[in-house]
């Protein structure tokens, strides 16, 4: 059974990783994070193995951990890179708005783990949205994807056992 841990990380609005009150720069070190996130019940943690020994990292996140950093159309679906190094079709995510109205993704059957879009992706996307009654949709290829406004935030705290009283 892998350690449980308070990591030390936060993950500020402006999406910074910050370990210790200092910025985190090293590209290599955020892939590795970012590649290893994974969600538990009670907080977003870096899966961390050495050979036999595992650890779960703990972080704080007041931003969104992950970006969806380019998207393309392929036979009819989109695909999305996260800067995890991820390649991840729209059918493996829900697409929603946040508390600001601003666009996310998460897997199916994920909570708390939350990619932002980039820029960019937003861009592309833009020329397929719909307003209707029902609210924002996207729509390509006879397809059609709501787009739930949540009222959530990128936001998780550490798990009870590390919050400081």
């Amino acid at each position: 059974m892998a350690r449980r841990l308070d990591s030390e990380i936060k993950v500020l609005p402006n999406g910074d990783w910050i370990f210790r009150d200092s910025k985190i720069e090293q590209k290599d070190v955020l892939e590795y994070f970012r590649k290893n996130l994974k969600e538990a019940e009670d907080g977003i943690y870096i899966d961390n193995q050495y050979g036999e020994f595992s650890e779960n990292g703990y972080l704080e996140l007041l931003g969104y951990p992950l970006n969806l950093i380019r998207v393309w159309e392929k036979d009819g679906e989109f695909y999305f890179l996260s800067d995890s190094g991820e390649e991840l079709s729209i059918s493996s995510l829900e697409i929603a708005a946040d508390s600001d109205g601003e666009l996310f993704a998460r897997k199916k059957g994920n909570t708390l783990l939350k990619y932002k879009l980039a820029r960019n992706v937003s861009s592309v996307l833009s020329e397929y949205f719909s307003e209707s009654p029902q609210g924002l949709k996207l729509v390509w290829n006879n397809r059609e994807i709501p787009i739930i406004e949540t009222g959530e935030t990128p936001n998780v705290s550490l798990p009870s056992e590390f919050q400081k009283s």
